[in-house]
């Protein structure tokens, strides 16, 4: 390699790194919305329930660090009902196939609710062939993700996701605390 070939190495990578550079606070507080959005579901969804006095839930503070954004606090969530308790926790925004997750745990198990793109059905796994010391590139245009709550459902080796709507939030409180 040249003594130009090094300076243009050099030239591209401080380019790329102005390009890269991450607002940190930004995306911790857009994870912070993203958590007040999913309680203020299932306050929602709880609601007739609390009003009969038949469900009633708290918030507790928890401290979560994570590299880059620092330590910050978020709130995690207690629901009593049936004599049955149900704690959901975030745990945090810095993670891979996500921009987040929040778990809820009962006595029977635990459920991972995940921030996806709008239009992802699970994690994907990909296969690269190389023929000839040659790697197959496919070019893919790059679309901003729509994040969206999602329930991981993990059968076997799969792991798929469901729409977080009211039927399903249901259907998997009863996993964590039936089996």
């Amino acid at each position: 390699m040249s003594k130009k070939d090094f300076e243009d190495l050099l030239m591209k990578h401080d380019e790329q790194s102005e390009e890269k550079k991450i607002n940190w606070q930004s995306q911790k507080n857009e994870w912070l919305e993203f958590i007040n959005q999913f309680y203020l579901s299932l306050e929602n969804w709880l609601a007739p329930f609390e009003k009969k006095g038949t469900v009633s839930y708290s918030y507790n503070d928890l401290i979560l660090t994570e590299k880059y954004i620092g330590t910050y606090n978020v709130r995690t969530m207690t629901v009593d009902f049936a004599g049955q308790q149900l704690t959901l926790e975030p745990i945090g925004t810095l993670l891979i196939g996500s921009k987040g997750r929040i778990d809820m745990e009962g006595v029977k198990g635990r459920v991972q609710f995940v921030l996806a793109d709008k239009n992802s059905k699970g994690i994907k796994r990909s296969i690269t062939i190389s023929t000839d010391g040659e790697k197959e590139k496919k070019e893919q245009s790059y679309q901003k993700p729509e994040w969206v709550w999602k329930i991981v459902l993990k059968e076997s080796r799969n792991i798929s996701f469901v729409e977080f709507n009211e039927k399903n939030f249901f259907d998997a409180l009863m996993e964590v605390v039936n089996g």
